[in-house]
């Protein structure tokens, strides 16, 4: 049980310090002292900093994955497909603000140190979009298109929403601008469900 409680720590405590600083940016020593262990155990449930770094975004990409997947598979129509899709990848990277940090820092630096387990959680979501999108086209509810580019739209979308509060917080304060503060997903999840819907749908379907 408390080896359960410390490999636990020591995965939360590293995922916040990757979220922060990055990989390259992380330090044993520091994450050995904020979780009160030495370095001997991070070692001891992780065989090295790669290894660490893979159990932790394993934790965050797997569940995000896992939540959209079943969501769209529980919806029939193509157009509620999609709409799930992006709604339910929203609620799920505002709910793992890690998550958005640790993306938003790989992408910027190519995935430089992102690892297949990661990757492989990403593509599990593109793939799910694809079927989604083909369906809509076969049923002649969407336009053809290109999934790439309304995956890039959902997830840089959100992870900088989602990302950017501190920033927009501390702005806020600067300038006086409230708008800058707004924190709900929900919004965010549905006006870029609808602007993209509405981009997709054939002319004789848009109201």
């Amino acid at each position: 049980m408390e080896k359960l409680k410390t490999a636990e720590k020591i995965l939360q405590g590293a995922t916040r310090l990757f979220a922060q600083h990055g990989y390259d940016g992380t330090i044993m020593d520091e994450l050995a002292e904020q979780c009160a262990v030495n370095k001997a155990s991070i070692y001891y449930h992780h065989k090295d900093k790669e290894t660490l770094y893979e159990h932790c975004l394993a934790a965050l990409f797997t569940p995000i994955a896992d939540t959209v997947i079943t969501a769209v598979a529980e919806e029939t129509e193509p157009l509620q497909k999609l709409r799930t899709h992006i709604q339910t990848f929203a609620h799920a990277s505002a709910a793992n603000p890690y998550f958005s940090a640790i993306l938003m820092r790989e992408m910027a630096a190519g995935g430089t140190n992102l690892p297949v387990v990661a990757r492989e959680q990403m593509q599990r979501i593109l793939a799910s979009l694809k079927q989604t999108l083909a369906a809509g086209e076969d049923a002649h509810v969407f336009k053809k298109t290109e999934p790439l580019i309304i995956h890039f739209m959902i997830i840089g979308t959100i992870n900088l929403f989602v990302a950017t509060l501190p920033l927009r917080k501390a702005l806020a304060e600067e300038e006086g601008r409230s708008s800058l503060k707004i924190s709900n997903i929900n919004p965010v999840g549905e006006q870029l469900a609808q602007t993209i819907i509405h981009s997709l749908l054939r002319e004789r379907d848009i109201a």
